[in-house]
């Protein structure tokens, strides 16, 4: 198995451990589609299309059931969710980390450094524990209290960094260059394989579809691997004829945070990164930019914002149909009711919405936002 950059083309052998080119891009993994004739079928998670993934065909995974979630529809006008809130930690970011330490494990590795900002911090830790790896997570000191008793409670060495998303990165970074030979950064950002178990969530929904692509998927965008691990997965399906053309993506970002939504409008000298409590998709300098705009121009697609308050509206709006989800979430609904609104997304078509993260890891968060706590309980 071999990556390439993204930006210069370099190729480096997926032994080498090496996840950023000497150009600085990042790395990616070739297309690796299967047909339906290839499905598992006795098999009732991710794994079901391991055919399609890059890790040893016939060795033992370690899994906690990740995959196969259900695909509900609503009343909101009849959106679809995906809810990979139900995952075995609690959000999507379980299908990237069951690959990535899945192969770490199968490599030898025996120390996991990652950064995030709460979710990968709980996949991660969930998987390494597992798997049998230690992992020492860095994470925003301001990070959501649910993720971080999940965490640590899956037995991860947690460090708080102050300041912005993107100096949580750095720090686990240079953790990894004094822990060389001992420990290795697999950051769920920069690691090629996350973005493939995240594919898998394409395949499922082409399967809940009846072999088909939906008109419309609405997702978030932070770092990318959510948007790119679909967009990914149903560009497979489309180069061996599965379906007949690609879904359109239709991205969400928080106003507070929004580098893709502004580079997306011509005004990238314009986009800001201040708090926002869709904490999951706060970074400023996401790598896959470049790439993630590619992907939603490609298939006809655009770029929304959202206010903070549009966002917990997104929250209460899935709870008023029974799904509990995480502010990050919250953006999510948030963004596809605008897209109702201006008439982007038609009743008449079929609206794939991405439930990424379960309500119950940002209680503290939501509880707050909605004057549930008084000063005595924050």
């Amino acid at each position: 198995m071999s990556y390439t950059c993204y930006s210069c083309g370099k190729a480096y052998a997926a032994s080498e451990g090496i996840l950023e080119c000497s150009c600085g891009g990042y790395l990616k993994t070739p297309l690796r589609p299967i047909r339906k004739a290839d499905i598992i079928t006795d098999e009732s998670t991710m794994w079901r299309y391991r055919k399609a993934l890059f890790i040893e065909q016939d060795s033992d995974v370690v899994t906690l059931g990740e995959g196969m979630t259900p695909l509900v529809k609503t009343k909101l006008g009849g959106l679809l969710f995906k809810a990979d809130s139900l995952l075995p930690t609690g959000s999507f970011k379980d299908r990237g980390a069951a690959l990535v330490i899945n192969h770490l494990k199968q490599q030898g590795i025996r120390k996991v450094i990652e950064d995030s900002s709460g979710n990968a911090a709980a996949s991660y830790a969930a998987y390494c524990a597992a798997a049998g790896i230690e992992c020492h997570i860095f994470t925003p000191a301001s990070a959501a209290m649910g993720k971080l008793v999940q965490t640590q409670l899956y037995g991860a060495t947690i460090t708080k960094v102050p300041g912005p998303r993107d100096e949580v990165t750095t720090a686990a970074m240079e953790e990894a260059k004094k822990q060389a030979g001992i420990a290795m950064h697999a950051g769920h950002n920069r690691h090629p394989l996350f973005i493939e178990g995240c594919k898998t969530m394409a395949y499922e929904i082409w399967e809940q579809l009846r072999w088909s692509a939906p008109d419309n998927i609405v997702v978030p965008f932070g770092g990318g691997s959510c948007l790119l691990g679909l967009y990914k997965g149903f560009c497979e399906l489309l180069s061996v004829g599965e379906i007949s053309r690609l879904p359109r993506f239709l991205v969400v970002q928080a106003h507070n945070c929004n580098p893709l939504y502004a580079a997306f409008a011509g005004k990238a000298e314009e986009a800001q990164c201040v708090p926002t409590i869709a904490e999951g998709i706060a970074l400023a300098k996401p790598a896959k930019k470049a790439e993630a705009l590619a992907a939603v121009k490609h298939t006809g697609g655009l770029v929304v914002e959202v206010t903070e308050d549009e966002i917990m509206e997104g929250v209460k709006a899935a709870a008023r149909v029974g799904h509990y989800v995480e502010p990050t979430t919250g953006t999510t609904v948030a963004g596809a009711l605008q897209l109702q609104r201006t008439g982007t997304i038609k009743g008449e078509e079929e609206t794939v919405v991405i439930l990424t993260g379960n309500g119950l890891k940002a209680t503290d968060k939501i509880g707050q936002a909605l004057g549930l706590f008084d000063d005595s309980q924050k």
